[in-house]
C-alpha cells in the first residue's frame, strides 16, 4: 500500500486531493445559496445584502494573489497551498460561531482566499506537472467534477436546510476542507526549485511589471476575465430575481441552477474526451456562436416573453456550454504563452478576474434593483460582445508566439535585444548558428507584441 501510494501520489491522489479543495471552496457558496435569504433574516439585515456574500467572497480571493504567486515561486508550490486549505478549514468552521451579518462577511471574505490558493498555486501546480494537451484535458476533468457543486450543492442545501440551521451547512464544508488539507499534505509534488529566485519587494514588483506589461497575457486577462461575468453575476443575484421577487421557493431555485452549470460540465467532458486538440483555433471559433446566441435569448426571450426563469436560464445555459468548450484553452495559453514566472502570471491573471467580477457582481446589483431584468441581463451581453474581440487578439498573439518559438531559438533573442536591433539579432543568429544555413535570408521582421521586442520569425531557407 505504500508502495502505491508513492507511485500514484502525483498523479493520482494530487489532482484527487485538490478536486475535494476545490469542491469545498465552490461548496461553500452554493451549498447556502438556497439559503442566503434566511441568513439575511437571521442577522436582521437588509436583504440588498445577499449577494454581498458573492461579492465578497470574490474580494478575498482577489487579496492574496499579489503575495501568493510570487512567493510561490520563490518558497515552493507545496507549502503555500497546503497552508490555504488549512486556512479555508479554519474560516469555515468560524462561520458557524457568527453572530452578525457583518461578522458572517467577513468570514466570507477569508473563505474567498481559498481561491488565491486553488487557481494561482494549485493550478498552476497541475499545468507545470503535465504536458500541454494532458494539462488542459486534466483541467477539464477538473473543473467537470468541481462544477458538479454548482448543481448539487443548491439542490442539497435546499434539502438539508429543512433539518439542519444553515450553519450545520458550513461545518460540512470544513470537514471537506480538513480531508483535502490532509491530502495535500501527503501528495501534493513541489515543481518548483526552492531558493531558485530570492524573495524581495524588488524582483516582485519587476515580475508583476513585467506580467501586465505583456500584451499576450493582457488579451488572455480580458477575455478569461469578462468571460465570467455572465455566469458570475447571475449566480450572485439570481436568488434575489428568482426567490425575493420571483417567488420560487429554495428547492424550484436550486433546479433553475443545474441547467446552467450542467452545461459547462458537459462541454469540459467533450473537451476532455472527444477533442483531440483543444487549441485548434478553429475548435475556439466554433464554440463563440453558441456563446452569443445564449447571449442573444437573455434580451430577446424576455423582451418577446417574458418569464421569470425560462429566458434567463436558458441563455445562460447556452453561454456556458459555449464558454465551457475553451476555458481550459484560454487559461493554458494565457499562462504559458510566455517565459515569464507562472506563479505572478497565475496571480496577475487571478486578480483581474476577480476584481471584474467583483465589480461585475456589484454592478449587476444595482442594475437589478434599479432597472430590473433587462438592464441586468444587458451586463453579460455586452461583456460577451467585447470577449469576441478580446479572443481574436489574444489567439493572434498565440500565433505570433508560435512562429516565433518555430523560428528555432528567435524567441530567445526577443527576450534581449531591444525592438529595432536589426543587425544585432542577425549577428547572434550567425554566431550561435541557430540555423544551419548561417547565409539564410530572413522576412517578416515585425514587431512581436508578445514581449515588445523585435524577432525574425519566418526564416524562407531552413
Amino acid at each position: 500500500m505504500p508502495r502505491f501510494f508513492a507511485r500514484h501520489a502525483a498523479t493520482l491522489f494530487f489532482p484527487m486531493a485538490l478536486i475535494l479543495y476545490d469542491f469545498a471552496a465552490y461548496l461553500s457558496t452554493d451549498l447556502i445559496q438556497p439559503g442566503i435569504i434566511n441568513v439575511v433574516r437571521d442577522f436582521n439585515a437588509d436583504v440588498s445584502l445577499a449577494p454581498a456574500a458573492v461579492s465578497l467572497y470574490l474580494a478575498g480571493g482577489m487579496a492574496l494573489q499579489w503575495l501568493l504567486g510570487p512567493l510561490s515561486d520563490r518558497i515552493g508550490r507545496r507549502p503555500v497551498l497546503i497552508t490555504g486549505a488549512l486556512i479555508f478549514t479554519l474560516a469555515c468552521a468560524a462561520t458557524m460561531f457568527t453572530t452578525s451579518m457583518t461578522q458572517f462577511l467577513i468570514a466570507r471574505a477569508i473563505q474567498g482566499t481559498s481561491i488565491c490558493f486553488i487557481a494561482t498555486v494549485g493550478y498552476v501546480t497541475v499545468q507545470e506537472a503535465f504536458g500541454q494537451t494532458k494539462g488542459i484535458k486534466l483541467m477539464a476533468i477538473i473543473t467537470s467534477i468541481v462544477l458538479i457543486a454548482p448543481i448539487i450543492g443548491p439542490l442539497s442545501g435546499a434539502a438539508l436546510m429543512h433539518f439542519v440551521h444553515w450553519k450545520v451547512l458550513f461545518a460540512i464544508i470544513a470537514v471537506m476542507g480538513f480531508i483535502s488539507f490532509v491530502g495535500l499534505l501527503l501528495a501534493m509534488p513541489e515543481t518548483v526549485k526552492r531558493g531558485a529566485v530570492p524573495f524581495s519587494a524588488k524582483s516582485v514588483l519587476r515580475d508583476f511589471r513585467n506580467v501586465f506589461c505583456n500584451r499576450l497575457f493582457l488579451f488572455g486577462a480580458a477575455t478569461i476575465s469578462l468571460s465570467y461575468i455572465p455566469m458570475m453575476s447571475w449566480v450572485a443575484v439570481s436568488p434575489v430575481i428568482l426567490i425575493d421577487a420571483g417567488g420560487l421557493t429554495t428547492s424550484q431555485f436550486a433546479w433553475t441552477q443545474v441547467p446552467v452549470f450542467g452545461a459547462v460540465i458537459v462541454a469540459n467532458a467533450i473537451v476532455a474526451r472527444f477533442v483531440k486538440d483543444p487549441t485548434e483555433p478553429r475548435f475556439i471559433w466554433r464554440a463563440v456562436p453558441l456563446q452569443l446566441v445564449g447571449l442573444a435569448l437573455l434580451i430577446i426571450g424576455n423582451l418577446l416573453s417574458p418569464h421569470v426563469w425560462l429566458w434567463s436560464v436558458l441563455g445562460t445555459s447556452l453561454y456556458a456550454f459555449g464558454i465551457g468548450l475553451i476555458f481550459p484553452t484560454l487559461f493554458r495559453f494565457t499562462l504559458f504563452s510566455n517565459n515569464l514566472p507562472k506563479g505572478t502570471v497565475s496571480a496577475s491573471l487571478n486578480m483581474v478576474i476577480l476584481m471584474v467580477m467583483s465589480v461585475s457582481v456589484e454592478i449587476g446589483r444595482w442594475l437589478w434593483f434599479n432597472g430590473g431584468r433587462l438592464p441586468f441581463h444587458l451586463l453579460a451581453v455586452v461583456a460577451g460582445v467585447i470577449v469576441v474581440f478580446t479572443l481574436a487578439g489574444l489567439l493572434n498573439r498565440v500565433r505570433q508566439h508560435q512562429a516565433c518559438r518555430a523560428g528555432g531559438g528567435a524567441v530567445n533573442f526577443c527576450a534581449i535585444l531591444p525592438s529595432g536591433s536589426i543587425l544585432n539579432v542577425m549577428n547572434k543568429l550567425i554566431e550561435t548558428q541557430t540555423r544551419q544555413n548561417v547565409g539564410a535570408l530572413f522576412i517578416a521582421y515585425r514587431r512581436c507584441y508578445l514581449c515588445r521586442y523585435a524577432c525574425f520569425c519566418r526564416p524562407i531557407f531552413g
